[in-house]
């Protein structure tokens, strides 16, 4: 029980604020929103989006979009075979030049010694290790 500001509840007041938080334990909406209260849903879409994050890096996925969005625009004004068969080699040819270039600059980078690509939830807890001092710890 925890402790209160000013004077304690006189008998009265406590039946009656027991008999209110009965009334609102029986309610059980109000009991399922409030225990989740603040908890999101997990989203399918969410967990997608990270796992394309971990494999292509975000200028891969950039270029992609964005070569379709010109080829799209391109392809529907002149819907010749050829230009459309010529639209597809391009956007392939810039998606793979986007994610070679994107793992040249990962392994370069991991080379030098820099930071390896990793999960994001690694590598934040390789820096709340390293960021920790003596002083920082609590005693036990």
């Amino acid at each position: 029980m925890t402790e209160m500001d000013g004077p304690a509840l006189s008998g009265w007041e406590r039946r009656l604020l027991e008999e209110i938080e009965s009334d609102l334990r029986q309610d059980t909406r109000l009991d399922r929103k409030l225990s989740t209260m603040g908890a999101e849903p997990p989203s399918r879409v969410r967990g997608v989006l990270r796992g394309i994050g971990r494999r292509f890096s975000a200028g891969v996925v950039l270029t992609a979009l964005v070569m379709t969005m010109i080829c799209l625009g391109v392809g529907l004004r002149t819907p010749a075979t050829a230009v459309l068969v010529a639209l597809g080699v391009v956007w392939a040819a810039t998606v793979a030049a986007a994610f070679a270039a994107s793992e040249l600059l990962r392994r370069r980078r991991a080379g030098r010694g820099g930071t390896e690509a990793v999960d994001p939830a690694e590598a934040r807890e390789r820096r709340e290790r390293r960021e920790r001092r003596p002083w920082d710890r609590p005693e036990a």
